[in-house]
C-alpha cells in the first residue's frame, strides 16, 4: 500500500513540474506581447485555440455527460469566471505595468498561500507543520532568487498597479485550485476543461471585441501566431490537463506548492532565451525551493493518501 502510494506521488509530483515548464514562460510572453495584443484580446486568443484544441479529445465525453453539466452549470460558470477567463487576463493585464520579476514574485507567492488556506477550510486538506514549512522554504526560495540576497532590492520594491493585478491573479488561481477537488462525479477531465475553455471564452468574447476596437487594435504577424499556439495549446490545453490531475493526486495545497519553482524555472530559460547571466542565487534558491517542495509531499506514517 505504501509503495502504491509513494509511486502515485511520484507520478503526481512528475505532471506538476512538467506543467510548471510549461507556464515558466508565461511572465515573458506576457511581457513581450503587450504591444501586439491587449490584455483581454490575447486572453480571448488563448483560450479559443484551447478550445479548439480540446474538442477532438473531449466532445465524445462532453455528449455522455452533457447532463451533468446541466445540472452543475453554476458550478462551471464560476470555474471559468475565475479560473480561465479572470485569471490569466489579470496575468497579461498586469504586464503591461510591472515587471517580468515582480509578476514572479506575487503570482508565484499568493496562489499557493490562498490554496493552501482555502483547502484546510473548504475541502478538509490538513495543514500541518508540512504544509507550512514547505510554503515557507517556497517564498524564501523566491524571494533569495529575485533579490539575489540583497536586502535593499525587497526594501526598494515599489508596489505597482500591475503588482495588484498579479495579486488578484493569485487569488484566482488559488482558489481555481482548490475547487477543481469539487468536480461533480461523473465528469471526465477533458471536457471538464473543454466546459471551462469554452465558458471562459464565451465571457471574454464581448470584451475582446471592444477591446479590440476602441482599446488597443490587434497587431496581426508571425511573433502574435507562435504566442498563442504557445499559450493556447502549451499553457492552456497541455498544462491544465496536467495540473488538475496532479491535484486530484497530491490534493491542492502540494499541489499549489509546486508554483514557487515558475520563477526559478523562467530564471533557467532566461539563461537561453534572453542569455542572461547565470548567478549563484539560482542554485541556492532552486535548493530551497526544492527542499520546501520534498518536506510537503514526504509520505507520511500514518495516512496512505494525497
Amino acid at each position: 500500500m505504501k509503495r502504491h502510494y509513494n509511486k502515485q506521488v511520484q507520478f503526481g509530483t512528475l505532471l506538476a513540474i512538467i506543467a510548471c515548464i510549461i507556464w515558466s514562460g508565461n511572465f515573458i510572453v506576457s511581457r513581450y506581447s503587450i504591444q501586439l495584443a491587449g490584455p483581454i484580446s490575447l486572453a480571448f486568443f488563448r483560450w479559443s485555440i484551447a478550445t479548439i484544441t480540446m474538442l477532438p479529445f473531449a466532445i465524445k465525453n462532453f455528449k455522455k455527460e452533457k447532463q451533468l453539466f446541466r445540472d452543475n452549470f453554476s458550478y462551471f460558470f464560476w470555474m471559468a469566471l475565475v479560473g480561465i477567463a479572470l485569471y490569466n487576463t489579470m496575468i497579461y493585464q498586469a504586464g503591461h505595468s510591472t515587471t517580468a520579476i515582480n509578476m514572479a514574485l506575487f503570482g508565484s507567492i499568493i496562489h499557493p498561500i490562498v490554496a493552501t488556506l482555502l483547502a484546510a477550510w473548504i475541502v478538509q486538506e490538513k495543514l500541518n507543520w508540512k504544509s507550512i514549512t514547505g510554503i515557507i522554504l517556497g517564498v524564501i526560495g523566491i524571494i533569495v532568487l529575485l533579490s539575489k540576497g540583497e536586502l535593499n532590492t525587497l526594501l526598494h520594491l515599489k508596489i505597482t498597479t500591475g503588482d495588484l493585478w498579479m495579486i488578484g491573479a493569485g487569488l484566482c488561481f488559488g482558489s481555481y485550485n482548490v475547487f477543481v477537488r469539487k468536480k461533480p462525479i461523473g465528469i471526465s477531465n477533458n471536457s471538464f476543461l473543454l466546459v471551462l475553455f469554452a465558458i471562459g471564452t464565451i465571457l471574454l468574447c464581448p470584451f475582446a471585441i471592444y477591446e479590440m476596437n476602441y482599446v488597443q487594435p490587434v497587431h496581426f504577424n508571425k511573433q502574435l501566431l507562435f504566442i498563442v499556439l504557445y499559450i493556447g495549446i502549451g499553457n492552456s490545453t497541455i498544462a491544465y490537463l496536467l495540473w488538475n490531475k496532479a491535484i486530484h493526486i497530491l490534493g491542492s495545497a502540494k499541489t499549489a506548492l509546486f508554483g514557487t519553482l515558475i520563477p526559478f524555472l523562467s530564471s533557467i530559460e532566461a539563461l537561453f532565451i534572453l542569455n542572461e547571466q547565470f548567478n549563484i542565487f539560482q542554485i541556492i534558491s532552486g535548493g530551497i525551493i526544492i527542499c520546501g517542495i520534498v518536506i510537503n509531499t514526504w509520505p507520511s506514517k500514518t495516512k496512505h493518501g494525497a
